[in-house]
């Protein structure tokens, strides 16, 4: 049963897609917001929606998701609340978002090959 579920969950190309760009939406954002440390989150949140969700979405979604990157909170409150210590704080999202990244590379790389496509 699970090879027939996962063999028709992996005939919607846009369905299995979708998940991993989700978990690359936030990846890139995060990364693009420690690369550049002048940036606030909305506008890292937005340039990696460009690249990863925006096409995938439809007329009426876009305008949605522009939205909430306008709802993103600033970023000195968004890092004061992850950690205490900014210091150790930036070395835990390192780390998180170092694993987060090459999950995503595991996938897009699961994705891409012959066995996943039916």
């Amino acid at each position: 049963m699970a090879r027939s579920v996962s063999a028709g969950f992996l005939q919607f190309p846009l369905a299995t897609d979708i998940p991993t760009s989700g978990l690359d939406f936030t990846a890139q954002a995060l990364r693009h917001n420690i690369s550049n440390a002048s940036d606030e989150l909305s506008s890292s949140f937005r340039a990696a929606y460009t690249n990863t969700l925006k096409p995938h979405h439809s007329f009426l979604i876009k305008p949605i998701f522009s939205a909430a990157m306008s709802a993103t909170p600033y970023k000195k409150d968004f890092y004061a609340k992850l950690a205490e210590n900014p210091v150790k704080g930036q070395e835990a999202m390192n780390t998180w978002l170092h694993a987060l990244e090459r999950q995503v590379t595991i996938l897009k790389q699961f994705q891409s090959r012959k066995e996943a496509k039916w």
